[in-house]
């Protein structure tokens, strides 16, 4: 059994692919801030559906207090801890999503002391300061940023010292502006006694008809055995077999949104948190946002374009009808189209861990 921590948890892709992979587990905790983020984590692993409906002998004072102490839930930019502002069965939803979740919170205040021990760490830290399509703002220790939260890991690393480590992130981790921070993290893991192996893996060569490079990095602890990156797999899923029949008119795009010119493709492009903020052509005709489909030509003779729905999007990152189900009884499309652009593909991760846990089956 392979206990697991999983910083930056989002929606537990990582344990979805686990769990796939039928790799015996356990998450003895994660570490999440968002509050929407959280509620879907807790819905689609932990039961939260069935426990939010039975009574709690706690204090709405008291649940906040229980919240600030982990210091969640934070607005994802301003790092604002929003838990005085919750009522109702929202705080509620909330303060169960954490407990059941076991999650420790904001990963800057972790004290690596009151951690349980565990295998595998997960720590695939946020993107947007180095993503392309982000703020360019870097990843450098101590700077603040969200990408450099990066570093916080370091003390759960050092005091706990698992036998495995695994980080996905963008393509531009390896790209000029941020090799250096790269390559100074694994030079940190390598005096720890870490052996790492990276390499960028695209999801269409794993089984999912989406173009997205990603930086996937498995450390081992003293070498304990060897490890090589799976081999890629011929794509048998395309992208219109994974949308919606039947999907509702506000998805559509106006005739004035739309080129008269169709795009042909197997797959869709990379999908980010900022896709739902497209609206205009503009924003679809741009590499990075041409997650528009269509379907046949009409009678008039065009062709019906719109964007991906969030259960679209979801599937697209590997994730089963019936998870997404769970997420979407409690959060908003806007959050779930960001939960889907901030996560990592769930097929690619089953490739990679039946490599990594061969041994330990």
């Amino acid at each position: 059994m392979i206990k697991v921590f999983e910083a930056f948890a989002g929606y537990g892709s990582q344990r979805m692919a686990l769990k796939n992979a039928n790799i015996p587990h356990e998450i003895v905790g994660i570490s999440e801030i968002e509050g929407d983020v959280i509620l879907s984590y807790a819905a689609i692993h932990d039961n939260l559906l069935d426990e939010r409906l039975k009574s709690i002998d706690m204090s709405d004072d008291d649940m906040r207090r229980s919240l600030k102490n982990i210091n969640v839930p934070l607005d994802y930019r301003t790092f604002e801890n929003k838990a005085d502002k919750l009522r109702g069965q929202k705080l509620k939803d909330i303060y169960l999503a954490n407990k059941l979740s076991k999650n420790f919170g904001d990963i800057r205040q972790i004290n690596p002391d009151t951690l349980p021990d565990f295998d595998f760490f997960t720590y695939s830290f946020p993107c947007q300061d180095i993503s392309i399509a982000g703020f360019q703002s870097g990843l450098s220790q101590n700077s603040g940023t969200r990408s450099s939260l990066l570093w916080e890991c370091c003390k759960i690393i050092e005091k706990k010292r698992p036998k495995y480590l695994m980080m996905e992130n963008v393509k531009n981790l390896i790209g000029k502006n941020h090799r250096n921070n790269f390559d100074e993290f694994l030079d940190y893991l390598n005096s720890l006694g870490y052996t790492n192996h990276w390499k960028v893996l695209n999801a269409r060569d794993f089984g999912v008809p989406q173009n997205r490079e990603r930086v996937f990095c498995i450390s081992i602890l003293n070498d304990r055995h060897s490890f090589e990156f799976p081999d890629t797999v011929e794509l048998k899923v395309f992208m219109e077999d994974l949308l919606e029949k039947d999907v509702p008119e506000n998805f559509y795009l106006k005739n004035n949104q739309v080129s008269d010119s169709p795009i042909v493709q197997d797959y869709i492009y990379c999908l980010d948190s900022n896709y739902w903020k497209g609206t205009f052509l503009s924003d679809f005709l741009e590499k990075k946002r041409r997650q528009l489909v269509s379907g046949k030509r009409n009678e008039m003779g065009k062709y019906p374009a719109r964007r991906l729905t969030p259960r679209e999007t979801w599937r697209f990152m590997g994730v089963n009808d019936s998870d997404f189900e769970k997420a979407n009884q409690l959060v908003s499309n806007t959050s779930l189209y960001k939960q889907s652009g901030n996560s990592i593909v769930v097929p690619v991760m089953e490739s990679i861990f039946v490599n990594l846990f061969k041994g330990e089956i």
